[in-house]
């Protein structure tokens, strides 16, 4: 395969719901270690205050996609911040998307 047929193949996944969704759980997921980080705080210390286990946090930060809302919310509040979910206009890029979902793009900050 050749470097355009790899970039084009590269493209057209980006528009797929998976790499969506695997997108915004990275970046979920670096965003609480960096709070983690700034804060001083362990998985433990943050479960504690969360009232779940370590082990639900492992799975947070492994990029569990089943979480709720009400979890997000949890850990914002056990982290000291406000949660936010936006939904964001599409580029044209994105627009053109063959994906059959309605294309959502939901956005979580901590």
């Amino acid at each position: 395969m050749n470097i355009d047929a790899l970039r084009e193949k590269i493209n057209a996944a980006r528009g797929t719901f998976d790499y969506r969704l695997e997108k915004i759980l990275l970046q979920l997921g670096e965003d609480i270690c960096l709070l983690m980080e700034q804060q001083g705080l362990s998985r433990t210390q943050l479960a504690e205050r969360m009232g779940v286990s370590p082990a639900y946090i492992t799975k947070i930060l492994s990029g569990n996609p089943n979480l709720t809302i009400k979890s997000l919310l949890k850990l914002a509040d056990a982290m000291g911040k406000e949660l936010t979910l936006q939904f964001s206009p599409r580029s044209a890029q994105k627009r053109s998307s063959r994906s059959r979902h309605f294309g959502r793009t939901l956005s979580a900050r901590l």
